[in-house]
């Protein structure tokens, strides 16, 4: 047996491939459902959406947001123990603009891999920009963005937080955000693939792979 067989045959006998749960979080005044659609179709496997709140502080958001998740695990249980199957369940955040942001911190705090699209990095200044009254053209639901909402945007986690598998899409031509911003931000911290795409991500079907990558991971499991 080829040396390289042997090494192949031996990862086979100890590591299997895991799966995952698909999460979307939804951009600023938006609820997510459209994409949370798309991405279903173009997976072929159901996508959780995962809300938060506009007009509400970060801390509150970031509970709510875990909350959800533990929710659906609860809901979802896996019968058999990680060490005892090679497949188990664990979520794969995918974020867009605002939402971005939140799957980001989502993976830092609980280490899920995460897929970002057109991603704000520094809420505080993008938020800026929406100081005052907004609607949420999804429920048409007016708000007031105040600078206290603003100012409860302070993270202390590592964004970057090594050993999570990250995918960050950024368009040249997003007319909301510098995706150069972005780009510098997650340099060597995610695979990062820059498009001609707009802000707003009509059609996931191009980047289908690269998210349903992020679902494996060889786990351990005993194979006797």
């Amino acid at each position: 047996m080829e040396y390289t067989d042997f090494i192949i045959k031996l990862k086979l006998s100890f590591f299997e491939a895991s799966k995952s749960m698909f999460a979307y979080i939804h951009g600023l005044n938006s609820d997510g459902e459209r994409s949370r659609k798309n991405l279903t179709e173009c997976l072929g496997q159901k996508v959780f959406n995962l809300t938060w709140e506009c007009d509400r502080p970060f801390d509150e958001n970031i509970a709510y947001l875990i909350a959800q998740c533990e929710n659906i695990e609860e809901e979802n249980p896996v019968d058999i123990s990680l060490f005892e199957s090679p497949v188990w369940e664990r979520f794969v955040m995918i974020g867009s603009s605002m939402g971005g942001y939140y799957a980001a911190v989502l993976s830092a705090i609980k280490d899920y891999p995460c897929a970002l699209f057109n991603s704000v990095v520094y809420p505080k200044r993008t938020l800026q920009k929406f100081k005052g009254t907004n609607t949420n053209f999804a429920t048409g639901i007016k708000y007031e963005m105040t600078q206290e909402i603003i100012d409860s945007y302070n993270f202390c986690g590592n964004l970057k937080k090594p050993l999570i598998d990250r995918a960050i899409v950024l368009g040249r031509n997003d007319e909301v955000l510098d995706y150069k911003e972005a780009e510098a931000f997650f340099r060597e911290a995610a695979e990062i693939l820059i498009t001609d795409c707009n802000h707003q991500i009509k059609d996931y079907s191009p980047f289908k792979k690269l998210i349903a990558d992020l679902q494996y991971r060889a786990v351990f499991f005993n194979d006797d």
